[in-house]
């Protein structure tokens, strides 16, 4: 999906570009902590040392031009998370482009006639291939949605991180599977196994939205602490 199709604003930040919106994320927070996900069997690596290689990172859904990004992260979450949740409303949008550097956000209006704008844009180098119609850089949203309530069980392997130590968790590049197992500040919700199914050697390393956090909180950029009262 064209960048500028799903957020019109950023056409000036951008001008000349050909930038391709190929996926929406959510950052699910409560009042307590950060949810994140683990990645599915089938996309775990493993390492030159030959530990297997988990990816962690926020929950992720492809974009349409149909629907708004908050309607179908929300529609995703309910379907593999099993809760129900809000959205944060942003006032300007953080933006890392391919080489991991801050653009300046640009200011958004926040009316009815303005799409929902993401709190973080990341920017990566476009995948090889032989089409023609090859983008400058591939697009990632990123949203920031407080949870509202659970609705049952998840079907996704879920890590909740205190939120104080949030800093903490992405402080490092991965982690020993039962070195984080060992943290008070880090949980695996009951019933969703990733302690059950993953070697106990394993390394779990944060992907692309939570990388995008690292560099924020470095920046002193993410709200760690969160109001309640400004989001709906």
């Amino acid at each position: 999906m064209d960048l500028f199709e799903a957020f019109p604003q950023l056409s000036t930040v951008f001008q000349g570009r050909a930038l391709r919106l190929i996926a929406l994320s959510a950052i699910v927070y409560d009042d307590q902590a950060f949810y994140f996900e683990s990645g599915d069997a089938r996309l775990w690596g493993r390492l030159p040392t030959g530990e297997v290689s988990i990816g962690i990172g926020a929950a992720k859904t492809s974009p349409d031009a149909h629907n708004s990004p908050s309607k179908l992260l929300s529609r995703h979450l309910r379907k593999h998370w099993a809760c129900e949740v809000g959205l944060f409303d942003t006032r300007h949008t953080y933006i890392l482009d391919e080489t991991q550097r801050q653009l300046p956000p640009p200011i958004t209006t926040l009316d009815n006639m303005t799409p929902e704008m993401p709190y973080l844009l990341i920017l990566t180098p476009p995948r090889l291939g032989g089409s023609s119609d090859v983008p400058d850089a591939l697009a990632q949203a990123v949203y920031l949605m407080p949870l509202r309530r659970w609705r049952g069980k998840s079907n996704t392997r879920l890590l909740r991180i205190h939120r104080e130590a949030l800093g903490n968790f992405l402080a490092n590049a991965d982690w020993d599977l039962s070195a984080l197992q060992a943290q008070p500040w880090a949980q695996f919700l009951p019933g969703t196994a990733l302690l059950d199914v993953a070697p106990e050697a394993a390394r779990l390393r944060p992907v692309l939205a939570l990388r995008g956090l690292q560099h924020l909180l470095k920046m002193d950029a993410f709200p760690i602490h969160l109001n309640p009262s400004t989001i709906n």
